[in-house]
């Protein structure tokens, strides 16, 4: 089944004032064909469209990124995410590739560049780290713990994961957390 969800719905669902989920969707998805001030229709949106306005702004919110870095950050990333499941959720709650949500940890970390010629537009580095393994490790008293990460790196290029993870302006996103909260939300 196909659910479609109006603004006022998700603004109360997802704890969003209403003016500014709007604003969000402004910014974030392209105009609705059907919609306008005065056309009577109100925007719905698939889970897809309601999670990159939602990422959007947790980019504007919580990292106070402007729109202009926050709309390159979602652009930049958006295949990625539509390819590793943060799109695919139906009505019962359920990711439609798994039959559970993110149970290992999907970390986002990016940070700005200089621009080669560009002193207006920033460009971005990403690096998305997902935990395979995590195996306990250590005596009695002397707590440790193995983790193994599998990583890549958007856009393919020669960095390593110390030149993001190491860069003063570095953000990240536990993805798996923010999915997981808006999927919660949803189906409260």
């Amino acid at each position: 089944m196909i659910r479609y969800y109006t603004n006022r719905e998700l603004a109360q669902k997802l704890e969003v004032n209403l003016a500014r989920w709007k604003r969000w969707s402004r910014s974030f998805l392209p105009p609705d064909p059907l919609g306008g001030m005065q056309s009577g229709y109100a925007r719905q949106y698939l889970f897809k469209d309601l999670f990159k306005v939602f990422f959007g702004g947790y980019l504007l919110a919580h990292l106070k990124l402007s729109v202009t870095d926050s709309r390159k950050v979602l652009d930049e990333v958006t295949s990625w995410l539509g390819s590793n499941g943060f799109f695919d959720w139906d009505f019962s709650g359920k990711n439609k590739k798994d039959s559970e949500s993110f149970s290992n940890d999907v970390w986002l970390y990016f940070c700005p560049l200089a621009s080669p010629g560009s002193d207006s537009q920033t460009d971005f580095r990403y690096l998305i780290r997902k935990v395979i393994d995590v195996q306990p490790r250590g005596s009695v008293g002397n707590r440790q713990t193995v983790v193994t990460y599998g990583e890549e790196f958007i856009p393919e290029k020669d960095f390593s994961a110390s030149s993001v993870l190491r860069h003063p302006d570095m953000h990240g996103l536990n993805m798996s957390a923010l999915y997981d909260t808006v999927v919660a939300k949803l189906t409260q």
